[in-house]
């Protein structure tokens, strides 16, 4: 399921099912809540997208599918909707092999403006105009679920929602091949493969030390508990891959 926002207001305009791989959507003036699958939300008159307080439909969702799981005891997640979603990215650090992060992404503090654009996060196609082609890399910053799990977790599962976009020319033309053309242009988001094979994500329970690449929705464990998770996202492929959301359960 999914909550089309208007960009304005920040208020839900339609709740729909989320379409097969490959449907096309126009958005102009709109973005995309997205509802993990297997959450449950009743969604009214009365719901809101901003604040995320813990009574907006970002939260009810991801308490929904932490329900679904009662093998864990806590999820974080990030909804990227605010500069305040942008800030809980770390796009100084590294991975242990030495990777920086290359990533589209608002500002989460100033002195410059801030801000994010909901559905415009992004990790970077491969640079192939230099020898080492670095990745498209984006690492969160530090998640501490001490004061939910005080002795650490060593059991975790990852979530992530992935988007594409399509957008067309706006044409006005007079003359030519397209002579009394007058079309506007119009951003559609795309619905992809969740798992791409230029995609690869990592989860650390010591605070980037070290990294064990996981499965979207695949249990994984550590010998270690820990407390401090972070959760890389690498692209390897020439295509930029939008990032809407992410979660740890844990």
């Amino acid at each position: 399921m999914r909550v089309l926002v208007d960009s304005p207001t920040n208020s839900a305009i339609q709740v729909e099912k989320t379409p097969e791989v490959g449907s096309l959507t126009p958005i102009n003036g709109q973005y995309v809540l997205t509802i993990p699958e297997g959450a449950s939300v009743d969604i009214d008159a009365g719901s809101y997208v901003l604040p995320v307080d813990g009574g907006d439909i970002s939260n009810l969702a991801f308490a929904s599918l932490l329900a679904r799981y009662p093998m864990y005891t806590g999820i974080a997640f990030n909804p990227l909707l605010t500069a305040a979603d942008a800030a809980d990215l770390d796009l100084t650090a590294t991975l242990p092999t030495g990777e920086a992060c290359r990533a589209q992404v608002g500002r989460g503090a100033g002195p410059l403006p801030v801000g994010i654009s909901p559905n415009s996060v992004a990790l970077l196609p491969i640079n192939s105009t230099i020898a080492s082609t670095p990745p498209g890399l984006l690492i969160t910053d530090t998640i501490d679920i001490s004061a939910i799990v005080p002795a650490g977790a060593s059991e975790f599962m990852v979530y992530w929602k992935l988007y594409g976009f399509s957008t067309t020319e706006d044409i006005a033309a007079d003359y030519g091949l397209l002579a009394g053309t007058n079309s506007a242009a119009v951003r559609s988001v795309v619905e992809v493969d969740q798992e791409p094979a230029a995609l690869a994500v990592y989860l650390s329970n010591d605070d980037g030390i070290t990294y064990t690449q996981v499965g979207r929705m695949e249990p994984v464990a550590f010998c270690v508990p820990g407390t401090l998770l972070r959760i890389a996202f690498r692209n390897d492929g020439t295509s930029k891959l939008y990032i809407a959301c992410y979660a740890v359960l844990f």
